[in-house]
């Protein structure tokens, strides 16, 4: 009968395991990963991720869970680090992009992959939350009058410019011309300036 592990272990183990998986779901997507293969690279028995994990699914849940609460407080701190709404934009950009390029394979298993939410409550809890930021952001320059529009979709607007932009860089797509910093600051701008004129001026010009 195996011994009762201490928290620390148990807290030692799950990170170490949820490390492992986030790189090789990003590498070979959900079905490319075995419970097998994680234990092997973690060098133990083929049995011992399940003193930690239910399965694959609830270790899958974990590492996006923990990816999107990652993102969630960087996003959170960038709407918190100023009480201007065109610099609050700006700072959420800038930590999108930053969150992206410092962790990759997170940033795939956030948006590449995907799972039924309802069956894990805290993975829809963290999604949610990164979702709110960046609605946040818009909403409140909407409201102080730098953008104009729908908030619901400028947010989408805005995250699938510069997703867009950021999956394209991870492809490996981005080797000729500017910077993925530079390209995804003119994306960024082009898009505010687009949507920084109330419709009925534009009608008007």
């Amino acid at each position: 009968m195996p011994r009762p592990l201490s928290e620390a272990r148990i807290r030692e183990f799950r990170d170490s395991l949820c490390r492992v998986a986030t790189r090789r779901f990003a590498e070979s997507g959900y079905g490319g990963v075995t419970m097998r293969a994680l234990a092997i690279e973690l060098g133990c028995s083929p049995m011992t991720p399940y003193r930690y994990f239910s399965g694959k699914d609830e270790i899958f849940a974990t590492v996006r869970a923990a990816a999107f609460g990652r993102f969630a407080d960087a996003c959170e701190a960038a709407n918190a680090s100023s009480d201007d709404a065109d610099e609050r934009l700006s700072a959420l950009g800038e930590a999108y992009l930053r969150f992206a390029l410092n962790e990759p394979d997170a940033y795939r298993v956030m948006f590449e992959l995907d799972q039924p939410h309802d069956q894990f409550p805290e993975l829809e809890k963290q999604s949610e939350r990164a979702r709110q930021t960046k609605l946040f952001a818009v909403a409140e320059a909407v409201r102080a009058g730098v953008l104009h529009g729908d908030p619901f979709m400028l947010a989408h607007v805005f995250w699938a410019s510069l997703h867009g932009v950021i999956v394209l860089h991870l492809a490996g797509k981005l080797t000729q011309g500017p910077s993925v910093e530079a390209l995804a600051a003119a994306t960024m701008q082009a898009i505010r300036t687009g949507v920084s004129t109330p419709p009925e001026q534009e009608s008007r010009s």
